[in-house]
């Protein structure tokens, strides 16, 4: 899930805000912000400077893309309520999984929550291990 600006780049970006289960984490403008499971760690995640991870870990990566003042990736508690305030800007985006994408009108607050409900995916099995060869 990313939370992105009207368009990447130089003075483009939203205010961002982020708090993990209300704690303050980090604040400054940047070009949006990526929260990820270990599933999507690997490609986005990755591209923006973000940890590679295990699947087997229970955690919310939460990364920043491009900001002012940059803090290292995140690696949240799985249960973790992750709160992104955006202001200022004229609008910003919330996308999911790359596929849905919803404008916000800031200021707003994303809120995000492991869901009751995880959904499983299918596909072939996959070892992680040989699937790191692909990063070479």
């Amino acid at each position: 899930m990313s939370i992105l600006g009207p368009q990447r780049g130089r003075n483009n970006g939203v205010g961002i805000e982020v708090r993990v289960d209300g704690q303050l984490y980090s604040g400054s403008r940047a070009d949006g912000v990526l929260v990820s499971t270990p599933t999507g760690s690997t490609a986005y995640n990755l591209s923006e400077g973000g940890p590679l991870v295990h699947p087997d870990v229970a955690t919310l990566v939460v990364t920043e893309m491009c900001a002012e003042g940059p803090m290292p990736s995140l690696a949240a508690p799985l249960d973790a309520d992750i709160v992104v305030r955006v202001e200022e800007a004229d609008h910003a985006f919330v996308v999911a999984d790359g596929r849905t994408r919803e404008r916000v009108d800031p200021p707003t607050n994303v809120r995000l929550r492991r869901a009751d409900d995880p959904v499983r995916i299918a596909g072939p099995p996959l070892e992680f291990f040989t699937a790191l060869g692909k990063l070479e």
